[in-house]
């Protein structure tokens, strides 16, 4: 494999891992900060139970990201997008 395409496959694994953990840091932001209004919130109410749905769909979409990172990282490693640029 010439350097040029190993370098570009390393480059496009490496953003693919920064936007995994990207995406994950967000979530987990995004979820510590719905759990904080759910402290304030007053239990059993209608918003309470709307918070804690939010904050369950929110950590269960980390999942999901990690999953995609490692389809991404093997089509990276397999070449697909090398190949598909040379038509």
């Amino acid at each position: 494999m010439p350097k040029s395409t190993e370098d570009r496959q390393a480059r496009r694994r490496r953003d693919a891992v920064q936007s995994a953990v990207a995406g994950t840091l967000l979530n987990l932001f995004t979820a510590g900060l719905l759990f904080w209004l759910w402290l304030s919130a007053e239990r059993g109410g209608l918003l309470s139970k709307l918070l804690l749905l939010c904050i369950v769909l929110d950590l269960g979409s980390i999942l999901p990201i990690w999953i995609n990172l490692r389809v991404r990282l093997k089509e990276i490693q397999g070449g697909e997008e090398d190949a598909a640029s040379q038509y």
